[in-house]
């Protein structure tokens, strides 16, 4: 005997959609105060809780590669490997940030993971408040994550900077990377009231070095008097760098300006990591959100804006909190496209591989997720998702984001697949078995070194192409200089 019961409207769709929702094609994980809560999205970006959630990790969420976790505390990184269901387990490795370079810089206040999920770069910074934080140094360390799940230090670079914010830490990502990974980007003030755009580079280690000159960004046709001051960034999978930027103008003094509504512009990364601009003054977008945080989806598309407060200018102009989308595209100036889905405070913004767009606010406590794709933008069913406490974290994992090794001495190209037709740009995944210490992987298109990957078995990249028949080849070479290859062909249309 059994007694139905009449559930809640809203407890019944939950459960209906979770029954009908299909294959998880990622895994979201919110960090909070009680641990990282677990989601499968299906295809349709609707989020079930994963069984387990809160999974109990140390400090804050940083990242995951699909194989381990990583988590940034006061001075530890923590890193913890992941079950085939996305769950993760009991830590496997911990590095004190303090035992090396750059720890008389400060604590560390945050981690990214590059985009092969063997390097992470943690940010170390005075937290002292203002003004006893001037001329004090930043520092980036950067560390290895191994096959095995190990933290190991690579190096570190330091630069003196007037603030404690040396990097950017208004977005969810301290520093943005290029699609290659060979430069990094933030703001950081210098010595005059300038906001200028600090430029790494990364060398064949994995290390990121930081370049001695800081770059002042220009745009043409800007009003005489009239200075930019970068203060969020993301990159594209290639080689574009989308800037919200604030505009100050007012005459010559350098601290007395009077200052305009943020903008966006778009950056191209030359090959020397220099950046130049196709925009011009009048060709420069103002959203409707204040940009809090910025992130591009993984096609390079479509560019999404986060605020968390309302921003007024000088002149009683205001952009609003919330979530905002935008077109990318590339060298071109960036157009609209949503107009302002919510006006909730938005923090954090991630994107997977099947054009769905997470965002989380803090204050609500909710994930907002999305379809977007060209033809339009859809909310999923059952967003916006209540999360059981206050997030401090995003991070979005494709399922299948792991590409399996051959079982014996070799390279298995996972994507693009042979003889498949595919969109620029193009995500290239391989992963290698060899003999002996790992010295890198490469990619080859046409004949042409497009990426390496250091210190690594596995290759996750993007390579913007035209459209035609490309052959794409990937080499592992150990220490010892054997190389093992594989190669395929496949259609850019």
């Amino acid at each position: 005997m059994f007694i139905l019961r009449k559930l809640p409207l809203s407890l019944f769709l939950t459960a209906f959609l979770a029954t009908c929702s299909g294959q998880t094609v990622s895994y979201v994980y919110v960090g909070t105060s009680q641990g990282v809560y677990l989601y499968n999205a299906d295809s349709h970006g609707t989020l079930s809780l994963v069984s387990g959630s809160p999974f109990s990790i140390a400090g804050t969420a940083t990242g995951s590669n699909g194989r381990y976790f990583l988590s940034q505390g006061t001075n530890y990184l923590h890193s913890y490997p992941v079950a085939s269901n996305g769950a993760i387990k009991g830590q496997i490795s911990q590095i004190n940030t303090h035992l090396y370079t750059g720890n008389e810089c400060g604590t560390a206040q945050g981690a990214v993971l590059d985009h092969t999920g063997h390097v992470v770069y943690s940010q170390l910074y005075s937290d002292l408040p203002a003004p006893n934080d001037a001329e004090a140094c930043a520092a980036l360390q950067s560390f290895n994550v191994s096959d095995t799940g190990i933290l190991t230090f690579l190096g570190a670079t330091e630069f003196d900077t007037e603030t404690q914010s040396g990097l950017n830490t208004a977005s969810s990502t301290l520093i943005a990377l290029s699609g290659s990974g060979s430069y990094a980007y933030s703001a950081a003030f210098d010595h005059g009231c300038n906001v200028a755009t600090w430029e790494f580079s990364r060398e064949s280690s994995g290390t990121m070095i930081s370049n001695p000159q800081q770059q002042y960004l220009t745009v043409p046709n800007t009003p005489m008097g009239w200075r930019w001051e970068p203060f969020v960034m993301t990159a594209d999978p290639t080689n574009h760098l989308a800037i919200a930027m604030g505009a100050q103008s007012g005459g010559f003094s350098p601290c007395g300006d009077v200052a305009h509504l943020a903008r966006l512009a778009s950056f191209t990364i030359a090959s020397d990591g220099s950046l130049a601009t196709a925009n011009t003054f009048g060709s420069l977008i103002t959203p409707r959100v204040d940009p809090l945080v910025l992130n591009m989806s993984p096609s390079g598309q479509f560019l999404a804006i986060g605020g968390a407060a309302p921003n007024p200018d000088s002149y009683g102009n205001t952009q609003t909190p919330g979530l905002e989308v935008f077109h990318f595209n590339g060298a071109n100036p960036i157009t609209s496209y949503s107009g302002v889905l919510t006006t909730t405070p938005i923090n954090q913004i991630r994107w997977d591989n099947n054009n769905h767009m997470y965002a989380v606010s803090n204050s609500a406590k909710k994930i907002y997720v999305y379809t977007v794709t060209s033809s339009g933008i859809t909310a999923a069913p059952g967003s916006p998702f209540t999360i059981p406490a206050a997030p401090n974290a995003l991070v979005v994992v494709p399922a299948a984001t792991v590409c399996s090794a051959p079982s014996s001495a070799g390279v298995h190209i996972c994507a693009p697949a042979s003889g498949s037709t595919v969109t620029s740009p193009v995500q290239v995944k391989a992963a290698a078995t060899i003999t002996g210490t790992i010295s890198n992987m490469q990619l080859w298109v046409d004949g042409v070194k497009k990426y390496a990957a250091s210190g690594s078995r596995t290759l996750n990249t993007f390579v913007s192409l035209p459209a035609g028949t490309h052959r794409f080849a990937v080499l592992a070479i150990n220490t010892a200089g054997q190389k093992w290859s594989s190669a395929i062909n496949a259609t850019v249309k």
